[in-house]
């Protein structure tokens, strides 16, 4: 019996009905039982612990490169910051300008410990000044930088292999 006259699919059939004799589940292939992979070789506790060691060595040493990487970071932004402060107090930048008045109170703090070592020349009023400070902050930064990026990559490095 059918329900839409158009349809030729029978309204009672069975599954087993509709679905042809090869493709039936009785018919389907068996599952191949999964076979244990083979136990692991014994690891020497020895060999093991060598190796763990020598993966903390690198991520030390990982570190430490990041670590040089940003001192080297830290001083070029600090030597350009000096440097810009240094030319504008040279050619008398007006220190209340907004961009100028933060540029020379940020680097106030950086310059304190060199602030009375050499008194400006003063170049022309009001604002015109060689700052040797500045010159002389900048140098001693990047030796005290310089030193201390040479004593990370003399601690990383291995002792045959140059420091370079």
């Amino acid at each position: 019996m059918l329900n839409n006259p158009q349809s030729r699919e029978p309204v009672n059939a069975q599954p087993t009905d509709v679905i042809p004799r090869g493709e039936r589940m009785a018919d389907l292939p068996t599952k191949q039982p999964v076979q244990q992979p083979p136990p692991a070789p014994e690891v020497n506790p020895d060999v093991e612990n060598a190796e763990i060691r020598q993966e903390e060595a690198r991520t030390v040493r990982y570190a430490i490169g990041k670590l040089n990487d940003f001192l080297q970071w830290f001083i070029t932004v600090l030597a350009v910051t000096l440097t810009i402060r240094f030319l504008l107090m040279l050619i008398g930048a007006d220190p209340a300008n907004l961009f100028t008045g933060f540029l020379y109170a940020l680097t106030e703090i950086i310059l304190f410990p060199f602030k009375n070592i050499v008194h400006p020349s003063v170049i022309r009023a009001p604002y015109q000044q060689f700052e040797w400070s500045t010159i002389i902050a900048i140098g001693i930064y990047w030796l005290i930088f310089w030193a201390i990026r040479r004593f990370l990559r003399i601690l990383i490095s291995s002792p045959e292999e140059p420091a370079s």
